[in-house]
């Protein structure tokens, strides 16, 4: 049963996610990126995801380690390869962990709720809901042609044919499906929508929030 202690709160995912992104294309030290870094570390923490902050702090610190350590003394050709792209992975990384948290935190129904006291418009609202049902649906069903092509022994080039063709024709049974309980539900609906979820910002994500724009001024002040 989801506890509100444990439900990270999507405005302030929203906001931690806007921030990460304004930072990491800003010029900032390293030391400010540290610190986003161990502020979204401690939330997961505070959320109760430790093997997701154990996961994503032992990434970081190997990218940290292949891009200041190896690649230094790497050959030329392996240097020029790599560097671009673990510059642009170290400036993603806060990005992808507020997602990892927020989709991992954030039950589809508070993000809805929330968007709408934002006043997001509803048809962007419809679109991001039902996308956010329809990826795990897809996933799901991969799955279960993964282990229909295990009982059948199936191998080599064979199971491109037999991932792909299924796929396609469950992408756009799933798609079909998901439009019909959309509608059903009334989710185009013009009447104003009630809820039974109560959003109730945790003291820990509101100082989630403000670190961020601490951080976020910090960025354009410390070069």
């Amino acid at each position: 049963m989801e506890t509100e202690q444990r439900i990270f709160d999507p405005r302030a995912g929203l906001w931690l996610l806007i921030g990460a992104n304004v930072i990491a294309f800003r010029p900032h030290t390293f030391w400010l990126e540290l610190a986003l870094i161990g502020l979204l570390l401690a939330l997961m923490l505070v959320h109760r995801r430790f093997a997701m902050a154990i996961k994503w702090a032992v990434g970081y610190c190997a990218l940290v380690v292949f891009q200041q350590f190896i690649l230094p003394v790497s050959p030329m050709i392996i240097a020029t390869s790599f560097t671009i792209f673990a510059t642009y992975t170290r400036r993603m990384f806060p990005c992808l962990m507020t997602g990892a948290l927020m989709l991992t935190c954030t039950p589809l129904r508070y993000l809805i709720v929330a968007l709408r006291q934002l006043h997001i418009p509803q048809k962007l609202i419809v679109a991001i809901s039902v996308t956010l049902r329809y990826f795990p649906a897809i996933r799901e069903e991969v799955g279960y042609i993964r282990d229909a092509m295990k009982l059948r022994n199936i191998r080599g080039l064979d199971r491109l044919e037999c991932t792909v063709m299924p796929l396609m024709v469950s992408a756009t049974e799933t798609a079909e499906e998901l439009s019909a309980a959309a509608v059903t539900r009334g989710i185009e609906n013009p009447a104003r929508k009630t809820s039974a979820v109560s959003l109730r910002m945790p003291a820990a994500d509101c100082i989630g929030m403000l670190a961020v724009f601490i951080l976020l001024v910090l960025s354009y002040v410390v070069q």
